[in-house]
């Protein structure tokens, strides 16, 4: 069951990388009309539920691969399928996908918005940023070198990787970077633009995490984790930021 089923994703990897991140952009804009629909103790909840149940999908994960199980022989039935089925083209194009979530790439971007905000008086969005990136990309780090997970073997010259593979800095990096600009866009931008931003900003988390596993640099697992405890992270500091503004404390608030 479990080879035939890595086989069959392996077979329509093309097709699941087209659909999931649509998925993904419906569910994000979803989740957006719930939180609107609700109250500010309505919120809360919903935000406590969501960070208590994508911090348990880590949780539940981070067991699961510390021992042989289900887990980590489809892990690695769907590494060897891929490794037999991609063609170079799609992993030619798979590579630019894999870029956007690149570590240096993001971490330049984060600077210059974390200048841009400072420039504007945004003091409080500044830190915000800041400390929503920074201090994700430690957490992601940490627990790297404290699962020591060695990644898949793979024979192709598309991307180069360093480090451990658990879980994966690219998906959990673009989902703490994306997942700011999503709340800065929310806070500051027209709200024409707010829905579009969202539903673009999962696709493309979507996206480089499925490149890193069609890659075959990340186990499907790595992926999952990474946006897990990462979903965790930007849910608790969006809690922050919006329990400051609600207090009057608005972080969105220029300083001059």
């Amino acid at each position: 069951m479990i080879d035939a089923s890595a086989a069959w994703a392996a077979e329509h990897a093309l097709l699941l990388f087209l659909l999931l991140p649509c998925l993904a952009a419906l569910l994000a804009l979803g989740a957006a009309r719930a939180w609107l629909a609700v109250e500010a103790r309505g919120r809360t909840v919903l935000g406590a539920g969501g960070a208590g149940l994508a911090l348990l999908v880590f949780l539940a994960l981070a067991v699961a691969v510390r021992r042989p199980g289900a887990v980590v022989a489809f892990d690695g039935a769907l590494a060897n399928a891929l490794g037999r089925a991609m063609p170079d083209a799609f992993l030619w194009l798979l590579s630019w996908f894999t870029f956007l979530g690149d570590r240096d790439l993001l971490a330049l971007s984060c600077v210059l918005a974390v200048l841009w905000l400072l420039w504007r008086g945004y003091k409080g969005l500044a830190l915000f940023c800041a400390a929503a990136t920074g201090l994700g990309g430690a957490l992601n780090w940490l627990l790297k070198h404290g699962f020591q997970r060695l990644r898949p073997d793979f024979n192709h010259d598309y991307t180069a990787v360093v480090g451990w593979s658990f879980p994966s800095g690219h998906a959990s990096a673009a989902m703490a970077v994306y997942g700011t600009a999503c709340y800065l866009i929310w806070r500051l931008a027209p709200a024409p633009w707010r829905r579009p931003s969202l539903a673009l900003a999962a696709a493309l988390v979507t996206a480089i995490g499925l490149s890193r596993v069609l890659l075959q640099v990340h186990f499907a697992s790595d992926v999952a984790a990474g946006w897990a405890i990462s979903l965790a992270w930007m849910i608790l500091c969006v809690g922050l930021a919006e329990g400051l503004r609600a207090s009057g404390r608005d972080a969105g608030q220029r300083v001059h």
